[in-house]
């Protein structure tokens, strides 16, 4: 029985987003035995299958998912790039940039990923639920207006963000935790003074060259973009203090009227695509965080949508730890690597340098923010 508190949707039909596996030819003509793509359809499966193994999918609201519509898509991309993914998955997939793959289903199922986002804000918005989290595929937050790149095709967030303004929502706050820096959503705002984009990842890490300290939004707009570059190796706890010292006050500062978290649990000590060592204690730490915010600041308005994390083993657990500090529920379901010298070591993980990085944060914004 679900306590309507905290909305879900996931979709069988996002895994139509199928990025199959990659073999390499040696020089003597031996192919490689092949892989699977890091952004694989295996990974949220696997996910969805640990929620509702749980038992926690039983505490959630559901919300169905639909195809959002092409005036939807085009409030943040172009008609072009649009009809580019449409006519690559007609032609059976290929690639939208070196690293992106589509498939057949991959139109379909972005459009899709992007209609379950904006359902999923509704249902905020409408009161119909006080908080929500989407799993959706693909993900969305490296895609530009003309261009997808980083596994990503359409830009949930920004999409969904931008239909909440449309539904009358003024002020809204996005908080970026994936390990790679959102630049796709970091381009959609940087000159609305109206959305506050704040960014924790790894420094200078994807995409090269984004997500800089000095980034702090256009000439209309200075502030409202908060980089948080952080060093290699920055866990649970260097997350909590840039949460303590930048995210958390700057939010409250700002009032926001929904609160959406670009949720990529690719900083996970797990993780091939990172070099971070958050556990599911840190990801369950930043989710409850922002729901106590969202508590105090936005009637509760917090909607969470899936991004990165290339870990088979470890993703959905760190996923469904985001999900139990959304809902304020823990399921008893044990951190995988519970007795490990490295589960240990990444919980007191912390350094100088990793306080030095937050402390420049906090020193840069604090020309437009009470830090």
């Amino acid at each position: 029985m679900s306590s309507g508190q905290t909305a879900y949707v996931f979709d069988p039909k996002f895994l139509t987003h199928a990025t199959g596996e990659s073999a390499l030819r040696l020089p003597d003509g031996t192919v490689m035995e092949a892989v699977e793509h890091y952004s694989n359809n295996r990974i949220t499966n696997r996910t969805a299958q640990l929620i509702e193994g749980s038992g926690l999918q039983r505490q959630l609201e559901p919300v169905a998912a639909r195809p959002a519509t092409l005036d939807e898509i085009e409030s943040f991309h172009t008609p072009e790039y649009i009809d580019e993914v449409r006519r690559i998955t007609a032609s059976g997939g290929g690639m939208l940039d070196d690293q992106t793959r589509v498939s057949a289903g991959s139109f379909q199922a972005a459009l899709l990923a992007a209609g379950a986002a904006i359902e999923l804000t509704d249902a905020v918005l409408e009161g119909r639920v006080r908080n929500g989290y989407g799993l959706l595929r693909p993900i969305g937050h490296h895609a530009m207006p003309g261009q997808g790149m980083g596994f990503c095709v359409f830009n949930n967030v920004v999409i969904a963000a931008r239909h909440a303004q449309r539904r009358g929502a003024g002020r809204i706050a996005i908080v970026d935790w994936d390990v790679h820096h959102g630049n796709g959503t970091q381009t959609a705002f940087w000159n609305d003074p109206s959305v506050l984009f704040n960014s924790l990842h790894q420094d200078d890490w994807y995409p090269g060259g984004w997500g800089m300290l000095e980034d702090i939004g256009g000439d209309d707009a200075r502030g409202t973009t908060v980089n948080i570059p952080l060093p290699s190796g920055t866990g649970n706890r260097g997350y909590q203090l840039a949460f303590e010292r930048v995210i958390e006050p700057i939010i409250r500062q700002f009032e926001p009227d929904l609160i959406f978290v670009s949720a990529g649990q690719d900083a996970s000590l797990a993780d091939p695509l990172g070099r971070m060592v958050v556990t599911t204690s840190g990801f369950r730490m930043m989710a409850e965080q922002l729901r106590r915010i969202a508590d105090d600041v936005c009637h509760g308005r917090l909607v969470g949508v899936q991004e990165g994390g290339y870990s088979a083993s470890y993703t959905p657990f760190c996923t469904l730890a985001v999900v139990e500090g959304m809902v304020g529920i823990a399921t008893g379901i044990g951190e995988p690597w519970t007795g490990s010298s490295e589960l240990a070591r990444s919980e007191r993980a912390f350094s100088p340098e990793q306080e030095d990085a937050i402390e420049a944060v906090r020193e840069t914004q604090a020309r437009y923010w009470k830090l």
